[in-house]
């Protein structure tokens, strides 16, 4: 079963956590809670995170759209989250499954997903700054963010799951391929019906 969405102190000690992994404080096991429960926060605050950067991509775009389009894209957005949340889970499980790892999905998929929303919620408070701030200091923090947060999720895969480091750096293709392929698709198959 589902588990409600996390508390504002579940988001909070999972963005310390993730924050603490990042900078090697210390292993999975003792920074993140791994059952079912925080399996299933870690999908809602992806999701969170991912639908706060839809609504600002569908609404705060300083484009020329008609309200009609910037409609119509937010449910495609959120549609896609949900999808690859969906399926980057489901395949990661069966390839832990597949290599009788499926003992380490949890201590894998939670700290990758919170890791990633972290991640998200950082860039998320760069382009605001932004709006601010010369946005050239955030490029080179952006830059620098997504070259420490791909370490960590390498060192995740390798140090914490035991694949060799070719193995952790093919999981981390892996989501970016599947959010891109989804994005892909979603747009082959929108100027079908447009």
């Amino acid at each position: 079963m589902i588990s409600p969405p996390p508390s504002f102190i579940d988001i909070k000690n999972g963005f310390k956590s993730s924050f603490d992994f990042i900078r090697r404080k210390s292993n999975v096991d003792n920074l993140f809670e791994l059952d079912n429960e925080k399996f299933w926060q870690s999908c809602w605050i992806v999701f969170f995170i991912n639908a706060l950067v839809a609504v600002l991509a569908s609404y705060g775009i300083k484009a020329s759209f008609d309200i009609s389009m910037k409609a119509n894209l937010l449910p495609k957005l959120l549609l896609i989250t949900v999808i690859d949340i969906s399926l980057f889970a489901i395949l990661i499980y069966y390839i832990f499954k597949n290599l009788n790892k499926d003992n380490l999905f949890f201590k894998f998929i939670i700290p990758f997903n919170w890791i990633q929303a972290f991640q998200a919620f950082i860039m998320l408070s760069f382009t605001f700054f932004g709006l601010f701030l010369p946005a050239s200091i955030f490029l080179f923090f952006g830059f620098a963010l997504i070259i420490f947060v791909t370490f960590a999720l390498w060192r995740l895969g390798k140090d914490e799951v035991g694949f060799s480091g070719w193995g952790a750096a093919g999981l981390i293709i892996l989501s970016v391929l599947t959010e891109g392929g989804i994005g892909l698709i979603s747009r082959s198959v929108s100027k079908l019906f447009i």
